[in-house]
């Protein structure tokens, strides 16, 4: 069930390759899916590797800390920067707060920390929560130009100028520093092989690989 549930939202995720040939923003039910599939798969993960009341509690820290961070940036423009976020239209607690960002972000992290503790199995739980944060802070990085200007989930372009280029190592820092302490509370996969195939590993290179081709198509049509 797992091993289908990851080849679908690997198909549904390579599938936006064809929404970038249209205009932007098109189809904005795409990504509420899939987002939704992206967090299924990583929470499912989270249950059957600890339970359902452990992967409740962790994946409830997660939510809470990214939609405060979200929250804080959407009312006093720190630490994430001046972002106003526009959709998917529908999608926003009280016609404000954003709800796929949060969920996005505890997907991305999810799949981020099993990639990192398949990878290096024998690390202890700093410095995999370290790598985790880094695969986490790539992928978020990779999948700016896709977010904001191919899915208009925001409007801000962090490479702007100087001041919004240190807005931007500000945001990174923060996240990277917030997913290194979240990463520190998944738990331990004591079962972990090198040899074992990672479903989500698959998926998160899909996801990048998607973000990278928009970003290869971006800055194409600049030069």
């Amino acid at each position: 069930m797992k091993k289908a549930n990851s080849i679908l939202v690997a198909i549904w995720t390579l599938l936006a390759g064809y929404l970038l040939l249209l205009e932007a923003g098109t189809f904005p039910w795409w990504d509420a899916i899939w987002v939704l599939l992206l967090s299924t798969l990583a929470y499912g993960g989270l249950v059957s590797l600890s339970g359902l009341a452990k992967a409740r509690a962790c994946a409830g820290i997660v939510l809470v800390a990214f939609s405060a961070l979200i929250a804080l940036t959407i009312f006093t423009g720190w630490p994430l920067g001046p972002m106003r976020f526009c959709g998917p239209e529908g999608l926003k607690l009280g016609g404000t707060f954003p709800l796929l960002p949060p969920l996005l972000a505890l997907a991305l992290l999810t799949l981020a920390q099993k990639s990192a503790a398949q990878i290096f199995s024998t690390f202890e739980r700093n410095a995999l929560a370290a790598i985790s944060s880094g695969f986490f802070c790539f992928t978020l990085a990779n999948g700016l130009i896709f977010l904001s200007k191919t899915r208009l989930w925001w409007l801000w372009n962090p490479w702007g100028g100087g001041g919004a280029f240190m807005q931007a190592v500000i945001a990174f820092v923060t996240l990277a520093i917030a997913g290194f302490f979240l990463a520190r509370i998944y738990p331990e996969d004591t079962g972990l092989k090198l040899t074992r195939c990672s479903p989500e590993g698959v998926v998160l290179l899909c996801v990048n690989a998607l973000f990278l081709t928009v970003n290869i198509l971006f800055f194409a049509q600049r030069l």
